[in-house]
């Protein structure tokens, strides 16, 4: 028992990715069979795997910095406005550029009000991902693959086992080449975000974002037209990604010295 400790030690986000896929992909089983009517259990692969492998690698205190990087609320309003801001905006962007390329105009009637859409929101924040998911993606894996990756390198990496994360999906219908770009794509952004602001909270809120803006922005087009418009979604994130990278760099996505980054080696 005490050599396998030492290993997760020893490779804490060999040992956090493999029981995160394999956690997910177990508790996924029983959603495919329910044929996706039941509770989506699996979306907390990441969180459980990663309160795991921080206690055992770093104790309390591991397990604390993810807990208060979760509560993190103080910092700066420009932070906030990124994390509801930018998700939505972009979705918009997509939806008025569709119809330059021939999609039928946004049939904006087709969006659920507001007193309808907050309920099924809240909901999918907890079951859906955005809870489940960040404490792990970004409390716990983002601060040890930039100790020893470039923001834009560990970016990557984290993105492709994000979108490898969402294969299962495939099972039930609800996986898209678009969707799959997206993630890593995101993935760069999300670093940007958590660099800046070290605050898991500001990533669950783009999380939630984006998660439900193409959810219910995506309903002003159907069929051919909403697989485009998601396409040009997918450029405009390129573009936003591409973008963070150009005025950033590709060290820190932080605009001070490394020694000074807002996320230090956990």
């Amino acid at each position: 028992m005490t050599s396998f400790l030492d290993l997760v030690r020893r490779h804490q986000l060999i040992s956090f990715f493999s029981l995160t896929l394999g956690l997910t992909w177990l508790a996924f089983i029983p959603f495919w069979r329910s044929n996706g009517d039941s509770i989506p259990w699996f979306t907390f692969g990441p969180i459980v795997s990663g309160f795991i492998v921080a206690a055992i690698s770093g104790g309390w205190g591991s397990v604390k910095a993810i807990l208060a990087s979760m509560v993190k609320w103080r910092v700066q309003p420009f932070w906030y406005l990124v994390a509801f801001g930018l998700p939505s905006g972009a979705q918009l962007a997509s939806i008025l550029i569709n119809p330059l390329f021939g999609a039928a105009a946004p049939a904006w009637g087709n969006i659920p009000a507001m007193a309808e859409m907050l309920p099924i929101i809240v909901l999918y924040a907890v079951f859906s991902g955005p809870l489940g998911e960040e404490p792990g993606w970004r409390g716990f894996a983002t601060p040890r693959l930039l100790a020893s990756h470039s923001a834009l390198t560990g970016s990557l990496i984290l993105g492709v086992i994000w979108a490898i994360w969402h294969v299962p999906l495939g099972l039930v219908g609800d996986l898209s080449l678009y969707g799959t770009i997206n993630v890593v794509l995101a993935s760069v952004v999300f670093t940007w975000l958590y660099q800046n602001t070290g605050s898991v909270l500001l990533a669950f809120i783009m999380h939630v974002t984006h998660q439900n803006s193409v959810r219910f922005l995506g309903k002003v087009f159907t069929d051919g037209d909403y697989v485009q418009q998601q396409w040009i979604g997918v450029a405009i994130w390129a573009v936003i990604a591409a973008a963070i990278v150009a005025w950033y760099g590709t060290e820190s996505f932080v605009r001070r010295p490394k020694t000074q980054r807002a996320v230090a080696a956990a």
